[in-house]
């Protein structure tokens, strides 16, 4: 008897402990997919799209920087009509019809090189730090990608922890309950099935979130990711 209650105890445990082969995350890798829901980080996370928007408005400053040398200069025109009154003859139109003037603002004109090149300074930042967000986004899904992988093959080592415990346990219930093994082992089989099924509800419960936030950066549900 002593010896029949220590192999189903030792059954018990390794049950308990999953021993059976865990897939291998390196081989689940998608490497298509996963490039996937890094485009779609860049494309739909509000962030990344905060930094690309304040890229494109560096951009734009540096065309109105540009358009600063077209307000340096003032064009200007007046028309005398061939058959006008002249009004001052003290002073009257030297030309009949059109007349124009250029008028330069040396200040402003001199001024607008260093704003074109603050601009365009201002507009390479913007870039540097889109793509360093790029770098931090796509680590972040990719980190979040492979935290899902493992969760996912861990819940299924508890979930299979789970079956083989409460297999053991109801069977160990059935010898209890003819004498076979003591209440000892009964018990503590029973506690070992309350421990894998806490295990397995605790590993859902973390995939759940794991893919809630790999979502969250996508921006898309994982199921329609194709």
């Amino acid at each position: 008897m002593k010896r029949y209650t220590y192999f189903a105890f030792l059954f018990i445990l390794l049950a308990s402990k999953g021993v059976f082969a865990q897939d291998d995350i390196i081989n689940q890798i998608n490497t298509p997919l996963l490039q996937k829901y890094v485009d779609l980080a860049k494309q739909n996370y509000p962030k990344r799209q905060m930094f690309k928007s304040s890229e494109l408005s560096a951009k734009a400053k540096i065309g109105v920087a540009s358009a600063t040398y077209l307000e340096a200069l003032n064009v200007s025109y007046f028309y005398r009509p061939d058959n006008a009154t002249i009004i001052n003859n003290a002073n009257p139109y030297s030309i009949n019809g059109f007349q124009f003037g250029v008028y330069l603002n040396l200040g402003m004109f001199l001024r607008t090189p260093s704003l074109v090149k603050q601009a365009k300074e201002e507009y390479k930042a913007a870039t540097f730090q889109t793509k360093e967000y790029d770098l931090i986004l796509e680590s972040e899904v990719r980190q979040k990608y492979y935290e899902y992988l493992q969760l996912f093959n861990d819940l299924k080592v508890k979930a299979q922890a789970y079956i083989d415990n409460k297999a053991a346990s109801d069977g160990l219930k059935y010898k209890f309950e003819k004498g076979e093994v003591s209440l000892d082992v009964y018990s503590k089989a029973k506690a070992l099935t309350s421990s894998a099924q806490s295990e397995k509800l605790l590993t859902e419960l973390n995939l759940l979130k794991a893919k809630d936030t790999l979502e969250t950066l996508i921006g898309q549900k994982l199921e329609d990711v194709k």
